[in-house]
């Protein structure tokens, strides 16, 4: 049967730029080209690259009768930045609820307003996970490029990870992106495969990858909305038990699917996009299609043949009579075909990105299917300190599949957090994340 979740979700902005009156140029539509939608070939959730523009209105200490407390306690002006206290509260149906704190720098360049780096430690605990350490720096070389270091130790996980993306590659129409990344993961879990997996069947394993992303795109014709890429994914990973209690062991529930040893495989992808969004996060007219086709062939750095082809689709309206009220649709599908890789390369439905009625991977099979629709209400905008908060209401309907394949499918701003709330046939989800789910 089809999965499907009748939830409603509340967005909270956090805008980095001031309004035009506040005495600066407002923000400039993201370039289709430097907008990053979430990755159709990983399952993880994308990451936020924060925009550089800076508020001018903070670099002086906000007045006291003009700035509510929370946000002249949270922001602290610096002679070429600010410093933040963030608190963390985060939720997730497969990890459970963390919470910690994440003092953020933010630091202007020498010779303009722009931002030029951010360095973002954090210190979280997690009942299931202990206490996370992790340190994160954001550096803009110039205004469409952004190299990223995300690192973390703890008992259970880790991660190192770099990662470069330029939007005009020494000055041309051509951009760029790569990844380098090493990551331990001990929060997944899995039910087996086919939209009729049991509940029940729920095992908890310790996913630990090795990969590199490369690729490189370039549009039609200058100034097209049409972009070809190209691109090539190495993964080396496998998995083992994982650390979450009152779950059986993973290797006895499924011992088919358990491996000790490394599987690699080579995704090498070419993608025809389509993006008129007036910008690629916080969206509210446009549109953004994308089409791909992938292979990877044994011995060639994998040890699978298989191909996969997908589409993601999105378009975004807003009301004639209210520009604040944005109708937004999304439509994924993926099908892989010839000898399956591992079950956790394979396409998955559950969680932030796909349907929020569930966790990350819920559902898993060789192909998948997905709609949302989404109607998003502004409720609040206010702007303090050059910083303007927006509060959303969105209710949305998601349905979802996945299949063996489809003939025998059986079943504005620049920084955007998210609470998503989701009831499905298994019950309440709660997510709490940065951006859009699409």
């Amino acid at each position: 049967m089809l999965r499907h979740l009748l939830p409603l979700t509340a967005f909270l902005f956090l805008l980095a730029a001031p309004s035009k009156a506040a005495g600066t140029s407002p923000v400039k539509a993201a370039n289709p080209r430097g907008s990053k939608p979430a990755p159709s070939d990983d399952s993880q959730a994308p990451d936020v690259i924060p925009g550089r523009d800076f508020p001018k209105a903070v670099q002086q200490a906000p007045a006291a009768e003009e700035t509510p407390v929370l946000i002249r306690w949270m922001i602290k002006p610096l002679r070429r930045g600010m410093f933040i206290r963030l608190p963390i509260m985060d939720t997730d149906p497969n990890r459970g609820v963390t919470i910690g704190v994440m003092p953020i720098w933010v630091l202007q360049g020498e010779n303009d307003d722009r931002i030029e780096q951010i360095h973002a430690p954090s210190l979280t605990y997690n009942k299931n996970f202990a206490v996370i350490p992790t340190y994160r720096y954001f550096f803009y070389p110039q205004e469409d490029a952004t190299f990223i270091a995300r690192a973390s130790y703890s008992k259970f996980e880790r991660e190192a990870l770099g990662e470069y993306e330029d939007g005009s590659l020494l000055g041309t129409d051509f951009d760029v992106f790569l990844r380098l990344q090493y990551n331990v993961d001990a929060g997944q879990r899995f039910f087996g495969f086919g939209p009729d997996s049991a509940k029940n069947g729920e095992a908890n394993y310790r996913e630990e990858y090795t990969q590199y992303k490369f690729g490189v795109g370039a549009p039609f014709s200058h100034g097209s909305p049409w972009r070809v890429h190209v691109s090539k994914h190495y993964q080396s990973g496998r998995i083992t038990e994982g650390s979450l209690p009152n779950l059986p062991d993973f290797k006895v529930t499924y011992p088919g699917q358990a491996s000790q040893r490394y599987q690699q495989t080579n995704e090498n992808r070419v993608s025809l996009d389509y993006d008129t969004r007036d910008h690629g996060v916080t969206t509210s007219r446009g549109a953004y299609v994308q089409t791909f086709a992938e292979y990877a062939i044994r011995g060639f750095e994998s040890q699978y043949d298989y191909s996969r082809y997908g589409l993601d689709a999105r378009w975004f309206r807003p009301w004639e009579s209210d520009k604040d009220k944005v109708f937004a649709v999304q439509a994924k599908y993926e099908q892989l075909l010839g000898q399956a890789p591992p079950f956790w390369m394979q396409s998955r439905l559950g969680g932030k990105y796909s349907l929020r009625a569930y966790g990350d991977g819920r559902y898993i099979d060789r192909g998948m299917a997905t709609v949302n629709v989404e109607q998003r209400f502004k409720l609040l905008e206010e702007k303090t300190a050059g910083v303007t908060t927006e509060i959303q209401l969105a209710p949305f309907i998601g349905l979802g599949e996945v299949f063996d394949n489809p003939n025998r499918a059986v079943a504005k701003p620049q920084v955007v957090g998210s609470v998503d709330f989701g009831v499905g046939q298994e019950g309440l989800s709660v997510f709490m994340d940065i951006n859009y789910s699409f």
